[in-house]
């Protein structure tokens, strides 16, 4: 094997080791050297290893007397940041259809809206009211009407108070800026409102069964306009690749300065 394939497939061996927990965060893995008599490699090979599992954030590496390479401390930002970037390259090159995505949702978030309305706390609640109360401007921006949107469901997500709920529906909001230009322009923007406004109050009463009955509503209508949509185009479904993306108002210049 070249060098290039020996690394690379001792990069893949102590990252399985790393996922099975045979160092864990925090520890040091084995130098250069060791790697390269452990494999019977060069001490240049293993270095080109630990070079590439650095480059996933699996690991960080430091200098001096105590430095080394050590399994990284994950962080949940930098976690779902790279997660983020792999769902949109599989959106953009998969056989995902709009229908895959309006049915997972439909399972993960009738559970987020269940949960919140159990766990909410006041900083959750002032979360999930702020977008709410400021999309009842329905003349402003489309893009910055579905930041909203999108900033209301997160905040509704995060209540629920589970970590892994919250990663598989960041899938499905990374889909919704491709999805939304199926239908966005038939939404009652007044009607969305009210129907978030439902979902909100039901969550803030602590009544799971009428937050339930409130998104069961809401993904009803969503569910008309889409179909509506698709009719319209003479089409049954769409994949999500097929889709143009709406901006996001932090595209626009100076939208960020």
């Amino acid at each position: 094997m070249s060098r290039k394939d020996a690394s690379g497939q001792i990069a893949k061996q102590l990252r399985d080791a790393i996922s099975n927990a045979v160092w864990m965060p925090g520890e040091r893995l084995p130098t250069e050297l060791e790697l390269g008599e452990t494999f019977d490699v060069s001490r240049a090979t293993a270095r080109e290893a630990l070079k590439l599992l650095s480059a996933t954030g699996i690991v960080v590496t430091t200098r001096g007397g105590s430095g080394g390479t050590f399994v990284a401390v994950p962080d949940s930002e930098e976690v779902a940041e790279q997660l983020s970037d792999a769902i949109r390259l599989w959106y953009r090159v998969g056989n995902v259809s709009l229908s895959d995505v309006d049915e997972a949702r439909w399972v993960l978030e009738m559970h987020c809206v269940d949960m919140a309305a159990r766990r909410a706390t006041p900083d959750d609640l002032v979360a999930i009211k702020r977008p709410v109360e400021a999309s009842r401007d329905y003349e402003m921006d489309i893009a910055d009407w579905l930041d909203l949107d999108l900033e209301f469901h997160t905040a509704v997500t995060k209540a629920a108070k589970n970590k892994i709920l919250e990663l598989a529906m960041m899938s499905v909001h990374l889909s919704r800026p491709a999805t939304n230009t199926v239908f966005v322009e038939l939404l009652g923007r007044e009607t969305v409102m009210k129907q978030h406004e439902a979902i909100y109050l039901a969550i803030a009463a602590g009544d799971p069964e009428a937050a339930r009955n409130a998104f069961q509503h809401h993904v009803t209508y969503l569910d008309e306009v889409r179909k509506e949509a698709l009719t319209s185009l003479q089409v049954e479904d769409m994949t999500v690749s097929s889709l143009p993306t709406i901006r996001s108002s932090a595209d626009r210049p100076g939208a960020n300065a």
